[in-house]
């Protein structure tokens, strides 16, 4: 007679926005996956639950005070916790963090950089191999993180000095921290933002059509070299860039531990948040203007007009100059249709809402 396999029951938390979305993403797979690299012999089952926790008195996310209150009420063996704000552990960001005693890990998104599935796959496997004690699939015998499996680690692993201590994993040096920036700008989703500058396209387009009908833009186009439509193009981006941030008061003040440290990258991840959302924006009018100058201007008009044969490129200078012309005019007196989907893809406003969380009945009885 056969035994049944041992079940185990693995909780998935995830704040909202990116960490559900991979966590969704997980559950299709992993289950599989730690039945193939971790332990055969035993039944995984995964389950992911939308979750924020709140921060402690340094500004931190902090699982275990609070992970047997939830492993009870989940019915979970293990605790994994996908959030999206930054974490710190001797002066560096954290990517994972785990202990052994509370059978609970968090995993940090921004840390892993732009997050590909397979890289959150593998922090998933491996804090989850420290938890049901075997051997991080991972790992070769000197503790790093073998070369086939990640060619450009800058992950440095920090075991738990005693057992009801933190282990966790860094990343080190400044690739590290620039990993962190370019995960938190792809937490903020900077493509879910354009819709909120609705006001600025309808005016950036209305300023760009007249490049379509004025010959006058159309001769300066003509004569502006590459170089110099590229810098409009650039003073345009920041303009617009500049005025959204301030206007909207999206400069952040975060406060807790290493917060000198955070203003400056959460300040970067807005800035290039905002950026990247008006370079998708600037496409989108790049497009349509050339579209209506192909459509609208006739080539031997257009010939006739510049004193010289004109091809597509003719074409592509008038549309790069009047989408540029039209940026920085719809960045004078706009603002966003919705401040508010705006300030939650900062990580500050994200902080001030895991301040006002409470876990437990005392907390919401004060």
């Amino acid at each position: 007679m056969t035994s049944r396999p041992e079940r185990k029951m693995v909780g998935l938390m995830a704040d909202a926005g990116m960490p559900l979305v991979r966590a969704l993403e997980l559950e299709k797979t992993l289950p599989a996956q730690l039945g193939a690299t971790l332990d055969s012999a035993t039944d995984w089952e995964l389950e992911v639950a939308e979750f924020s926790l709140p921060l402690d008195t340094k500004g931190e996310v902090e699982l275990n005070e609070h992970a047997s209150q939830l492993r009870e009420a989940g019915k979970w063996d293990y605790l994994i916790y996908l959030t999206d704000l930054p974490k710190y552990e001797n002066g560096e960001p954290v990517a994972t963090s785990l202990n052994a005693g509370s059978q609970s890990a968090v995993v940090v998104l921004p840390a892993l950089g732009i997050v590909r599935r397979k890289r959150l796959q593998r922090a998933v496997v491996q804090v989850l191999a420290a938890l049901h004690g075997v051997g991080d699939p991972y790992l070769r015998d000197d503790g790093r993180v073998s070369a086939a499996v990640d060619p450009f680690s800058v992950e440095r692993r920090v075991e738990a000095a005693q057992a009801e201590d933190d282990a966790f994993e860094t990343v080190k040096g400044l690739r590290g921290r620039l990993l962190l920036l370019l995960g938190m700008v792809r937490s903020n989703r900077p493509w879910r933002l354009v819709p909120s500058l609705s006001t600025a396209m309808a005016a950036a387009l209305a300023t760009g059509a007249f490049g379509v009908f004025y010959t006058s833009i159309w001769s300066m186009a003509d004569y502006l070299p590459p170089q110099r439509l590229a810098l409009i193009s650039l003073l345009s981006v920041i303009g617009m860039g500049s005025w959204l941030v301030l206007h909207n008061g999206l400069w952040e003040r975060p406060v807790g531990v290493r917060h000198r440290e955070k203003r400056v990258v959460y300040n970067l991840a807005t800035v290039l948040t905002i950026v990247s959302a008006i370079l998708l924006m600037y496409l989108v009018l790049f497009a349509v203007i050339l579209t209506g100058a192909l459509i609208i201007i006739d080539a031997k008009f257009l010939a006739q007009e510049l004193g010289h044969d004109v091809g597509f490129g003719e074409y592509l200078n008038l549309s790069w100059l009047s989408a540029s012309l039209g940026t920085l005019a719809g960045a004078l007196g706009s603002s966003l249709d919705n401040e508010e989907s705006v300030r939650k893809a900062t990580f500050s406003s994200r902080e001030y809402e895991r301040r006002q969380i409470r876990l437990t009945k005392d907390d919401d009885d004060q």
